[in-house]
């Protein structure tokens, strides 16, 4: 059986605080870490999801009804569940890119993950204005699903 668990892959969170909320897988170490006892990986989700925003709403209005709050997770990989979705590489390359600019030892500093929560929250909340429109079988319209709220 081949990985799946590859970086991109959209997954659901299944324990924690977090679960039912959706995220990017950004790293997966199938073995265990002298940090981790247990295969990990390290994920961006999404905490809190954008609103409905209506043609009648303002600019400050939609702005404000598109913010979003991004959490950042390392975790064990049973507790999450792969989706069939995955991220397009432009974008999955520019949150890489964000994560790697901070140490992996200054991801435990409360006020570099701040930092850099808000760093992808703003990239985040700017790709979520800049959707195309289309179905979730267009390829480029799939990060739509990562920015839905989980209905169950």
């Amino acid at each position: 059986m081949g990985k799946f668990l590859k970086p991109g892959r959209l997954v659901v969170m299944l324990a924690g605080r977090q679960a039912g909320k959706k995220a990017i897988l950004i790293k997966a170490n199938e073995e265990s870490t002298k940090d981790a006892k247990f295969p990990n990986g390290l994920v961006v989700g999404i905490q809190r999801y954008p609103r409905k925003v209506t043609k009648r709403m303002g600019q400050k209005q939609i702005r404000k009804r598109t913010t979003l709050k991004v959490f950042i997770k390392q975790l064990n990989l049973n507790h999450i569940m792969p989706t069939r979705y995955r991220l397009e590489e432009s974008t999955l390359k520019e949150v890489r890119d964000r994560i790697e600019r901070v140490k992996e030892s200054e991801l435990k500093n409360v006020e570099k993950r701040k930092e850099l929560r808000k760093n992808l929250r703003k990239y985040l909340a700017e790709k979520y204005r800049t959707l195309p429109a289309g179905s979730l079988a267009d390829k480029k319209a799939q990060s739509r699903f990562l920015f839905s709220k989980l209905r169950f």
